[in-house]
């Protein structure tokens, strides 16, 4: 199926003044948080910074690579021999969502993939990495994949209660049932079977494998005791009492005189502690039942950083030339700066991800009725409906200019009375605009009334399609169930890389 392409800025589809939005217009007081921009300049500056890949260290991670793959039975994808080489790397990183999750899971992917092959094209060879966010421990947040119309699977596995690292819990048959069933119903083609049992992460590993392996990803899983050994003096140094908090305390400060409240807060202790029984506790808490120097007894594996240490734990592995996030999270890696040079880990470059609508028939028919598009943020049905409504009121003629200038009029006849007759006229205005407004809301009320189906039907496609909920599609609905509605995955992947093959900055994508 052929479908059409636009795209915007995507700091003009970003919440108005937030720091990711800011950071990709390149403000210049920004510059002071973080080294390297957010486009494909900051890209070029960080290629052109002296540094070279600890090559004996790439060849150590890529063997820990081919072992998770081989663990989990998925295909050896080929850009691990570049990578193994020195290649530069391009790093995505997410939760593992169970059956994929909301749709910036794949645009996080495809953003990776789209600067990993400006850099190879710029005559540099770049692979682009994915890393799974496997220990995170809020089930909450990754349980569930949802579809336009309200169709959703929901995982329900056993060992949830315990609180710790998402991607060891098991993947089983009947769960992979239910995935196919919630994928035929949202005519998702394609999808392989992998029965299990198997652990969460690696079945996250095959669906990348599964959705990105023609465009040849490379997926790395951190919670795995070969690499945390790697990055011992690390864990080392948070158990000290040398970790990164003082410096992320430091910039934090920075930050909110600048900007606002910081999205994270570093505590003294930046690790959990990773227990033989399945849990993942905090360290100080930890310690506090086991004693200051019980650390020591730590396997590696045990270890599991936080928030504001993890990306110094994936940086000192990857050492990646760019690494792209989602807004909240280049918000909290601009905390990170002085916390990278602290541990001598090299800054890459900061990108904010692509991002993306897909609109079906109706939908696109909708936001051309409305004149919306995804620089007007915040929309819900309500505000679609009212817009529509205005537009029909305005066919009969716009009276607010007339009022205007009326009221301009009434105003310097006041003038020509005397200037006391001012404050009393143009508080009759102001409570004549009062009224003007509150009978337009009338005539708005039955025109809604009148095409009742019609009003429906537009705040059903916004609440639903659009935006559900108020909150933009790519972070409610899945990717895959959306490309259904224009065609198939493969030719909407093909499309995005296709149309932001040279593009400088960060954008927003429109499919219809």
């Amino acid at each position: 199926m052929r479908f059409s392409t636009a795209h915007y800025a995507q700091s003009d589809a970003l919440k108005k003044q937030s720091p990711a939005a800011e950071w990709t217009r390149n403000s210049e007081s920004y510059r002071q948080l973080w080294k390297w921009g957010g486009n494909w300049k900051g890209i070029q500056a960080r290629l052109k910074s002296p540094f070279r890949v600890d090559l004996d260290r790439r060849k150590k991670i890529a063997e820990v690579l081919r072992q998770q793959y081989n663990r989990g039975s998925a295909p050896m994808p080929a850009a691990l021999k570049a990578f193994q080489q020195g290649a530069h790397v391009v790093t995505a990183g997410h939760q593992l969502q169970a059956g994929g999750g909301p749709a910036y899971f794949h645009y996080k992917i495809l953003s990776a993939i789209r600067w990993a092959r400006r850099i190879t094209a710029d005559g540099q060879t770049a692979v682009a990495v994915f890393w799974l966010a496997s220990e995170d421990h809020d089930f909450e947040e990754i349980k569930a994949t949802h579809g336009p119309g309200g169709q959703s699977f929901e995982w329900s596995p056993e060992g949830v209660e315990k609180s710790g690292p998402v991607g060891e819990l098991v993947w089983t048959a009947d769960a992979e049932r239910s995935w196919h069933n919630w994928a035929d119903a949202n005519k998702i083609d394609n999808a392989e079977w992998h029965s299990g049992p198997m652990p969460l992460a690696d079945r996250i590993r095959k669906w990348v494998v599964e959705w990105f392996g023609d465009l040849d990803v490379l997926v790395i899983d951190g919670n795995d005791a070969e690499l945390k050994s790697m990055a011992m003096h690390l864990w080392r140094a948070e158990w000290q009492g040398q970790g990164v908090a003082p410096f992320v305390k430091e910039a934090s400060l920075k930050f909110e005189s600048l900007f606002g409240a910081p999205q994270i807060q570093p505590r003294h202790n930046n690790l959990f502690v990773l227990t033989d029984k399945g849990s993942r506790q905090r360290a100080d808490r930890w310690q506090e039942t086991h004693g200051a120097a019980a650390w020591q007894a730590l396997r590696p594996e045990q270890h599991s950083p936080n928030v504001a240490l993890r990306p110094l734990y994936q940086e000192y592995l990857l050492e990646s030339v760019a690494f792209v996030g989602g807004p909240a999270e280049v918000s909290y890696w601009l905390l990170l700066a002085e916390a990278f040079e602290h541990h001598e880990v090299q800054q890459p470059a900061l990108l904010v991800r692509d991002g993306a609508l897909i609109l079906n028939a109706e939908a696109s028919q909708v936001c051309e009725k409305v004149n919306w598009n995804p620089t007007m943020t915040g929309w819900r049905g309500e505000e679609a409906v009212n817009e529509w409504a205005d537009q029909i009121l305005q066919l009969h003629g716009d009276i607010q200019p007339s009022f205007d200038r009326w009221s301009e009029a009434l105003d310097n006849h006041a003038k020509g009375i005397h200037e006391s007759a001012l404050p009393t006229t143009r508080a009759t205005l102001a409570k004549m605009e009062k009224e003007l407004n509150g009978v337009k809301k009338k005539w708005r009320k039955i025109i809604k009334q009148q095409q009742h189906e019609e009003a429906a039907n537009i705040s059903a496609i916004f609440d639903q399609w659009i935006s559900p909920g108020g909150t933009p599609q790519e972070r409610v609905l899945s990717a895959m169930a959306l490309c259904s509605a224009i065609g198939n995955w493969s030719d909407f992947a093909k499309k995005w890389l296709e149309g932001l093959e040279e593009v400088d900055e960060p954008q927003f994508m429109v499919f219809r």
